[in-house]
């Protein structure tokens, strides 16, 4: 994919540590800084991740959108296998958000940045499957959805979920298989984070979490109405139900505005899902 090697790079230091791989800050020979991913040696031993590794290098080389994270160097497969991205050198949406809740207008400009990105793979056949504050990445007034590991083509699928369970759409936790529709709930969920300065739901253990997100309505809110209205569609239990991504972009460009109200989810039976 490119005549560069992961020797070429020169490591500056340890930026992180993931389940499949070290990231480093990095400078690349024209002295350009990167971040560089280097698969752990399990990974490479392991046919399955050393394929997640690799197509996350063959989608972040592939996929361009000005608020993806942007894949500038890889090799996917091998010992020399590696993934050199765009430094984005502001730390995450998570960092920024531990330090205080962010102003509601700038809430709104991350939502729709990474609201956009998200349905650009959507449209390519892609889910994401881990959408949340801490693979949303910081660069000079832009944010991009970062971590394309986790990233599939909706027909391969699988009920093995791969996301945080504080993000996990309801359906997922019975056993579902990822669609657009639980990435749009995943969205929901860091959008009423990112508006409220809290996360709907709360738990001390995964069965917490999972009774939250099954069974309790999100707590009310002090947003305007029909933002309110449209985040609570976009929370909805059942997928069917769930307000499209789309839709709610646009109540929260306009959330004032009784002009483009986004058309009503049929509702077929009880708000809360059924065992």
């Amino acid at each position: 994919m490119t005549s560069l090697k992961r020797k070429d790079f020169r490591l500056r230091m340890l930026l992180g540590l993931g389940q499949t791989a070290q990231v480093y800050l990095a400078e690349a020979p024209d002295g350009q800084k990167v971040a560089l991913k280097l698969p752990r040696k399990e990974v490479r031993q392991d046919p399955k991740l050393a394929e997640r590794f690799a197509r996350e290098v063959s989608l972040s080389l592939s996929l361009k959108h000005p608020h993806l994270v942007q894949g500038l160097y890889g090799v996917p497969f091998g010992e020399e296998a590696f993934l050199a991205l765009e430094y984005l050198g502001k730390g995450t949406l998570e960092d920024l958000l531990l330090q205080q809740p962010l102003p509601r207008e700038e809430a709104t400009k991350a939502l729709l940045q990474v609201g956009e990105a998200l349905l650009f793979l959507h449209q390519k056949g892609l889910i994401h499957q881990d959408v949340k504050p801490s693979n949303v990445f910081l660069g000079h007034g832009v944010y991009k959805l970062g971590d394309l590991g986790t990233v599939r083509p909706l027909e391969e699928a699988s009920a093995e979920y791969a996301g945080s369970p504080h993000y996990l759409a309801p359906e997922l936790f019975l056993g579902a298989k990822p669609s657009p529709k639980s990435d749009a709930y995943s969205f929901g969920i860091m959008a009423y984070e990112l508006l409220t300065g809290r996360r709907p739901f709360r738990g001390e253990t995964l069965e917490d979490l999972r009774n939250a997100h099954l069974l309790l309505p999100p707590p009310p809110t002090s947003l305007p109405p029909r933002l309110d209205r449209a985040l609570r569609r976009l929370l909805a239990k059942k997928p069917e139900e769930r307000l499209d991504l789309k839709d709610f972009l646009e109540v929260l460009k306009n959330p004032q505005s009784p002009k483009t109200e986004a058309p009503r989810a049929k509702r077929k039976g009880p708000l809360f899902w059924r065992k």
